[in-house]
């Protein structure tokens, strides 16, 4: 290991499949899912004969599974930039296929949440305005751009805010990666990444410790938690060798103890599952561990899921509310029915959209072969 914290671009090679990885995006989209069924508030009488601890689990935190994303986008990312060599026209190639692979899906359930709002408007006899704005050309392609937030334009879904995230979270990365890789060359040490990466986790973790408050901001810009980000490529880096474990664990150390002091959940989470990201790849059982096919296939179209299954939890919970007596059985019938119709409408769109863009994106040539897991 060199003597720096932060050495140099791995060289590992080795083509691998993170069933571990998958699994964890298979349950925090399922974490998802059950937390926007709670969400809609249709869920009293189970809430009633619950205990409050398994209310929390199973619904009231199900919006940390975002937290699970954000780490998991950082760990894959590291993992797919492992062996490249970053110029500008690189990170252009690298954006197109990113976009590539994201967008056709992106854009699909966009098409399906505006079809939806402009149905549910004709049955209200309301105007069309979905997640009450008005639609305009403007809010639609703000959208298609991933910048819809930055013009004050509402989501047509609210989930959408994290996808803007991504995006900013990898074009980044990738350029600070680029930084690093070129101060390298211009002084001929490999100094480059704790140059740039150091000052950058220095002011990410102020968020945490509740030194800035994002205001808001953060389901705008990056930056209020790009920690999350941070702790999943700090966690690759160390698993591979170009990061001391000490400074990892200092790091995550002082993340946990603003999340606790803060009360924040969501940093708790990114530190427990990078944590975990780290010691699984140290055990070798980055490939075996969770290796369920239920869990696999839903990690496998966790990303259709997620986009789509709040119009199909919305769309159900009218339905079978409108024909059944609000009471505990219908509530559980919601539920079943609910989840059921997520993943199968997930699956088709995975079928008919994601796996082809995922084909599309692997013909946009990187200079060097990064083998990476579908992020």
């Amino acid at each position: 290991m060199n003597s720096p914290a932060l050495s140099g671009t791995s060289t590992k090679k080795q083509k691998i499949h993170f069933h571990f990885v998958d699994s964890l995006r298979g349950i925090g989209v399922t974490w998802v899912v059950l937390y926007h069924i709670y969400a809609t508030r249709r869920l009293v009488e189970l809430s009633k004969i619950i205990p409050d601890w398994l209310e929390n689990v199973l619904f009231k935190w199900g919006s940390l599974g975002v937290a699970i994303f954000f780490v998991l986008s950082g760990f894959v990312i590291a993992h797919s930039l492992r062996t490249a060599t970053i110029n500008p026209s690189y990170v252009g190639r690298f954006s197109l296929r990113r976009l590539i692979r994201l967008s056709p899906p992106y854009y699909v359930a966009i098409l399906l949440a505006l079809v939806f709002a402009l149905l549910s408007s004709v049955v209200q006899n309301e105007a069309f305005a979905p997640m009450n704005q008005a639609f305009s050309t403007g809010r639609l392609v703000a959208h298609l751009f991933y910048v819809h937030e930055f013009f004050g334009f509402k989501s047509f879904d609210n989930i959408y805010w994290t996808l803007n995230l991504e995006i900013q979270f990898y074009l980044v990365f990738c350029t600070l990666l680029g930084l690093a890789q070129w101060l390298d060359k211009l002084n001929s040490k490999e100094w480059g990444k704790a140059i740039v990466f150091v000052p950058t986790a220095i002011l990410a973790v102020t968020y945490p410790l509740g030194i800035f408050t994002d205001n808001g901001l953060g389901a705008v810009l990056f930056f209020p938690l790009y920690y999350g980000f941070l702790l999943g490529i700090f966690a690759y880096w160390c698993w591979q060798g170009n990061l001391k474990s000490i400074y990892f664990y200092l790091y995550a150390a002082v993340i946990l103890a603003g999340g606790i002091i803060n009360s924040s959940l969501f940093a708790i989470t990114c530190v427990i599952v990078s944590t975990l990201l780290l010691e699984v790849g140290k055990a070798n059982r980055m490939q075996d561990l969770l290796n369920w096919q239920p869990l696999q296939f839903l990690g496998r179209i966790s990303y259709s899921l997620y986009l789509t299954h709040n119009i199909v939890v919305g769309s159900v919970l009218f339905l079978v509310f409108k024909f059944l007596k609000a009471n505990l059985f219908t509530e559980l019938i919601c539920l079943v029915v609910a989840v059921v119709v997520s993943l199968v409408f997930a699956a088709i769109i995975y079928e008919l959209a994601e796996k082809p863009s995922i084909k599309m994106s692997r013909k946009v040539k990187l200079r060097e072969n990064t083998e990476a897991i579908k992020a």
